[in-house]
């Protein structure tokens, strides 16, 4: 007979938007923008150009990125 295994569990990591973040920490959603852009494992969500129009690029941030980023950024601070 064969035992079976039960999977490990998936961890969903929470994505938020960079307003969300701006108002969670009081700081311009532009500064999120700039902190996060270029970041691993932000989700960048861009939509059909239209009419010449500039591309626009949508930013989902996970929950735990942002934390370490935050603590990076404010680690100043705090000390």
């Amino acid at each position: 007979m064969q035992s079976t295994v039960a999977p490990e569990p998936i961890t969903i990591d929470p994505h938020y938007s960079p307003q969300f973040y701006a108002e969670l920490w009081g700081i311009s959603s532009s500064t999120v923008v700039r902190w996060f852009e270029d970041r691993e494992g932000v989700l960048k969500l861009t939509k059909p150009v239209r009419n010449g129009r500039r591309t626009r690029v949508e930013l989902r941030i996970p929950f735990s990125v942002a934390m370490l980023v935050y603590r990076e950024r404010t680690r100043g601070a705090i000390e």
